[in-house]
């Protein structure tokens, strides 16, 4: 275990806690009667997503702890699918406050067990198994993402902040497995972005044939299937795959 891992992982860690609580503390602001507002993802209403974010952390802590056993209630195709329907009927059932207090209490949880890690470990996760620093950016990329959804749903400016550089790592750690989903065989990516502040954040070998490069909150909103409808992207690509790459179907996590 290299130190600078480690600082890593606290890093990102650091960061998710403060992106959990921004959205923590908006969710108490809105109104009981507006938990019933649909958002663009899948039509889910906000309780719903907070219940999703909720049981993904249980979810979540029982792979750290158990090793992903709990995984064998989802396999197969429709695995996500009734995970979800299971996440959101125990949320449809519980007031507001209590589903914030919900995924307040899981994801504490989550957070202490990868605070106390290996950078390095591995964890089963859906169908992969990825190391704690991996599994550490994509907790917050799923807080992000859904942040977004709701903070559209209710009309909120949001802007985005440095945090999002460890959105924009997952989106690079996870460009072979995107990949695999589409079907095309993955080469070296690199990707060079401005962030808020006009932050610098590089990824990958900087010789590789195939980059993309351009606005950080672009890439991270593509890599999250977050674009929204009709948004002009402002990245600029190098390279066959890397074309292909921002034409790829990217789930929306």
């Amino acid at each position: 275990m290299t130190s600078s891992k480690l600082n890593k992982v606290q890093e990102i860690l650091s960061n998710l806690v403060a992106e959990q609580q921004l959205l923590d503390q908006y969710l108490q602001s809105i109104p009981v009667r507006n938990w019933n507002t649909k958002t663009t993802y899948k039509n889910w209403d906000i309780t719903a997503h907070v219940s999703y974010l909720a049981a993904l952390e249980d979810l979540a802590n029982n792979a750290l702890k158990k090793k992903g056993t709990e995984f064998n209630k989802y396999r197969g195709p429709k695995g996500l699918e009734k995970f979800e329907k299971e996440a959101i009927t125990k949320g449809s059932d519980m007031r507001p406050q209590d589903v914030i207090e919900w995924w307040r209490l899981s994801r504490a949880k989550v957070v202490e067990i990868l605070a106390k890690g290996s950078p390095g470990k591995k964890i089963k996760w859906w169908n992969n198994e990825i190391d704690y620093l991996t599994f550490s950016s994509t907790k917050l990329a799923e807080t992000w993402a859904h942040g977004l959804d709701i903070y559209d749903s209710m009309k909120k400016d949001y802007e985005d902040t440095v945090r999002i550089e460890h959105v924009a790592l997952f989106g690079w750690l996870n460009a072979e497995h995107t990949s695999k989903q589409n079907k095309v065989k993955f080469k070296d990516l690199r990707i060079e972005l401005i962030g808020p502040e006009y932050r610098a954040w590089q990824f990958g070998n900087e010789k590789s044939e195939n980059s993309i490069k351009g606005n950080a909150s672009d890439w991270c909103r593509v890599v999250t299937g977050r674009v929204p409808k009709g948004h002009k992207l402002t990245l600029s690509t190098e390279g066959d795959f890397a074309k292909k790459f921002l034409k790829f179907d990217h789930v929306k996590i």
